[in-house]
């Protein structure tokens, strides 16, 4: 029965390896040494520049869109950063991920929000716009579940609490929890 179970897993690590080998090809820049999980959903991947040794973890959904027409990256993200499962990311115009940074599961970061000038119309009808830059700076730890909002910078080796709101810029080497606002 062990035998089974390492070969289960030998095998999953083959298939990782050869996924992560397929899908580095979709990105404006992947450094080397770069994971990517499985079932990560990748919308333009073309604006995105990852460095090496990143980690992204299974399912998460990383969006990128060119709201400007100016055919740069709009997601960075830099050596050595690990993005846990289910994370979303969504860069309309810049959002960066500096070295080393930490972003447990589930965690939501956008520099874009839904529209919200006709009430009579369903939010989903009305679009989206870029609301403002979101930059995570080298070492920064953002815990489970939480949110990063349109704006926002998370200062070196700041601590985001596990399902913590952030709306406002974090300074460095600090911890915050809850919402920030």
């Amino acid at each position: 029965m062990r035998f089974v179970y390492s070969l289960i897993a030998t095998a999953n690590r083959v298939f990782d390896h050869c996924y992560s080998l397929g899908v580095r090809t979709a990105f404006a820049r992947c450094g080397v040494r770069t994971k990517i999980g499985r079932r990560a959903k990748l919308v333009g991947p073309h604006l995105m520049h990852i460095g090496s040794d990143v980690v992204l973890g299974e399912d998460a959904w990383l969006n990128a869109k060119d709201d400007r027409g100016t055919h740069q990256p709009t997601l960075v993200i830099e050596d050595g950063a690990y993005i846990g499962r289910f994370v979303q990311i969504n860069a309309w115009r810049h959002v960066s991920i500096g070295r080393q940074v930490l972003i447990g599961d589930r965690v939501f970061i956008s520099d874009a929000d839904h529209n919200y000038r006709e009430g009579q119309l369903p939010i989903k009808v009305q679009g989206d716009r870029f609301v403002g830059e979101v930059s995570l700076m080298d070492g920064c730890w953002i815990g489970t579940g939480a949110a990063i909002l349109p704006g926002v910078t998370i200062g070196r080796n700041a601590v985001v609490a596990a399902n913590a709101v952030v709306t406002q810029d974090v300074p460095d080497r600090t911890v915050v929890g809850g919402s920030t606002n």
